[in-house]
């Protein structure tokens, strides 16, 4: 018998079955995170959808929308604040890790609309604000929804997530905004 026929491996094939092992690991981490962020896209487009529902149909019963806040009054704030989002403000929510967020008792607007999450947590977080016709519209995103205030009662939703990992608000994280008037889901992803 040889030397070169040797039955074990070679440092050198030994490093190239590490390098490649390498390589397979990297690319499943980075399909793993684009399926995890389009699992939260797909949350968020859901449950805009849902509100954009139930808006409307309040809305021709009552000739008006409805503010969703995270208060559990039916207080008008007509404001962006972080404090206004349920199911928890994105202050403190972002700074997590990536993990969902358990319901509580839903907020009297969400059960005034009808609005049930489909799921027990989210990992998302929402509000709705709404004024009427000619009423200005506040909040430094819902102001860049329209040139002008619309002349009509209008609503806006947002769900503020955390489609990447760790993030703080509200600078590093995606805001996605349905308006009364548009089916077209818009998003802004506030770390640009």
């Amino acid at each position: 018998m040889s030397r070169s026929s040797s039955r074990g491996m070679s440092i050198v094939e030994l490093m190239i079955v590490v390098v490649i092992i390498g390589i397979l690991a990297a690319i499943s981490v980075v399909s793993y995170r684009r399926y995890v962020a389009r699992a939260r896209l797909s949350e968020a487009t859901a449950m805009l959808a849902e509100f954009a529902a139930k808006e409307q149909l309040y809305f021709l019963d009552a000739g008006l929308f409805l503010e969703a806040h995270a208060t559990t009054s039916n207080s008008i704030s007509t404001n962006e604040a972080s404090s206004e989002f349920f199911p928890s403000d994105p202050s403190l929510f972002f700074d997590s890790v990536r993990a969902p967020v358990a319901l509580g008792a839903l907020p009297g607007s969400w059960r005034i609309l009808g609005i049930r999450p489909r799921w027990p947590q989210l990992y998302c977080t929402y509000m709705v604000n709404a004024g009427a016709a000619g009423g200005a519209v506040a909040g430094s995103i819902g102001a860049t929804l329209w040139a002008s205030a619309p002349n009509v009662p209008w609503f806006y939703a947002m769900a503020a997530c955390n489609l990447g990992g760790e993030a703080g608000w509200p600078g590093q994280v995606t805001v996605l905004t349905l308006t009364h008037d548009s089916p077209a889901i818009r998003t802004k992803d506030e770390t640009q």
